[in-house]
């Protein structure tokens, strides 16, 4: 649910941005490096969920975890594969959405100095 509101705000702002201002190259440089983060976030959860039904369609109990999560050791191959694949899912989603996050303040000063509102902005940069 996080992932689809970051990354349905920032539909809605990146449309603004792109269609009713004109942006300069630092700026567009910058709203186009958290298009990436924001995109990396939302293919990443739906990677995860699809491989979630295929767990639970191979898997009906689920897979074999130990009471610190880990796979045990009699576990298959497959369930393996897909231990690891959500592992790194997991790492890549989490690092997407915090650059997306981490990205928010460079994008709002770059747009703001992008308007050039003269002391305003220097008040804040």
């Amino acid at each position: 649910m996080a992932n689809a509101m970051l990354a349905g705000g920032w539909l809605i702002e990146q449309h603004t941005l792109r269609t009713q201002r004109h942006l300069d190259q630092e700026t567009d440089d910058a709203v186009r490096l958290k298009d990436l983060t924001v995109v990396g976030s939302a293919l990443t959860n739906i990677a995860t969920i699809a491989a979630g039904h295929l767990v639970r369609r191979e898997f009906p109990q689920g897979l074999p975890l130990d009471a610190q999560g880990s796979l045990t050791s009699d576990a298959s191959r497959r369930g393996e594969r897909y231990y690891r694949c959500f592992t790194v899912m997991k790492m890549l989603n989490r690092a997407c959405a915090a650059g997306a996050i981490g990205f928010t303040p460079r994008v709002n000063f770059n747009i703001l100095r992008s308007y050039r509102p003269g002391r305003i902005f220097r008040l804040f940069a």
